[in-house]
């Protein structure tokens, strides 16, 4: 029994020292994204934090490709040992996820929520020559043109694509979808005038809005954005079904030891709410969240359920 109990005594002891330890090498950040897009900025941002914290250097890796899930599998694939980290958004892992029936990960069992780091809103616009000055107007407009204006997006599983969709729903307006590889490609062919309208996540447009290059319309989300305080969200604008935020957030391995992930939690959530950070987050287009492993993961399960009910509903979930 003695022995046991030794046994117990010195397991605990060492678990101690490990948590007290970590980091003790450097820490790897998978962004299943290209890099200077918004995931590849905001886990740059995370991950400076993190090495000023802890005098540990964090290695920023893109894996890009299959909307996060090349990203997710090299994760996977590490020791869950709390060095591999990953930075993830609503659109890799939870409308992808949402949007198939079968889908090739489960987004509860497969990721392990550590810190929420932002969120983003989704920002319509037109090309300057467009002639309207507000969401009324576009409606109108788009009315009288049933089925010939253009929008872009990233793609299906994509907050552009889906704010799109809710905008027509509400509106009933028909515009005819045209994909694009990236929000910037998108961006440059609505100011060349081959699209007709974006409704973009907010970091992609937030200077030419700022600048005047194109025309900010409404917001998706609840409050006006500092940034750009002149536009009107959809509710103000007259669409109350286009309420859609965004998000990001940094993720560990399922089997990460539990300490481990409080510490990391707890200090990432710490790194967000610093003033220079958060001034930086916001810099870029996103309001900064800094939340801790309890509150994330309850808002992780929160958004799967939600958006797995509403594909569902909608006739999205193929």
């Amino acid at each position: 029994m003695r022995a046991l109990l030794s046994l117990a005594f010195c397991l605990l002891l060492a678990a101690s020292a490990s948590a007290q330890s970590f980091p003790s090498r450097p820490l790897r950040m998978i962004v299943p994204a290209p890099p200077a897009g918004i995931t590849d900025l905001s886990a740059r941002l995370v991950g400076e934090g993190l090495r000023a914290k802890f005098g540990q250097p964090v290695v920023v890796e893109n894996k890009s490709g299959a909307n996060g899930l090349i990203g997710l599998r090299e994760l996977l694939k590490a020791e869950p040992d709390g060095y591999t980290l990953m930075a993830g958004t609503m659109g890799n892992f939870v409308l992808g996820y949402a949007m198939e029936a079968n889908p090739p990960f489960d987004a509860l069992r497969d990721l392990l929520p550590i810190a929420g780091t932002a969120e983003y809103a989704t920002a319509m616009i037109v090309n300057t020559k467009t002639p309207v000055n507000s969401v009324k107007e576009f409606i109108d407009y788009a009315k009288a043109r049933p089925g010939k204006l253009t929008f872009g997006s990233t793609g299906t599983p994509a907050l552009d694509y889906l704010a799109v969709q809710l905008f027509m729903k509400e509106t009933g307006t028909k515009l005819v979808h045209v994909p694009y590889r990236g929000g910037p490609a998108a961006l440059n062919d609505l100011m060349g005038g081959s699209i007709d309208l974006l409704i973009e996540v907010f970091p992609v447009v937030m200077e030419q809005i700022k600048t005047g290059m194109v025309k900010g319309l409404a917001v998706s989300s609840p409050y006006r954005l500092p940034s750009i305080p002149h536009v009107p969200t959809f509710k103000e604008a007259g669409v109350s079904g286009v309420e859609l935020t965004g998000w990001l957030g940094v993720y560990g391995h399922p089997q990460m030891p539990e300490d481990t992930r409080a510490m990391l939690g707890a200090a990432i959530a710490e790194i967000v709410k610093q003033e220079d950070v958060w001034e930086k987050f916001r810099a870029i287009g996103f309001e900064p969240t800094g939340l801790g492993v309890h509150d994330f993961s309850q808002f992780h399960a929160a958004e799967v359920k939600r958006w797995v009910a509403f594909m569902t509903e909608a006739g999205l979930r193929k």
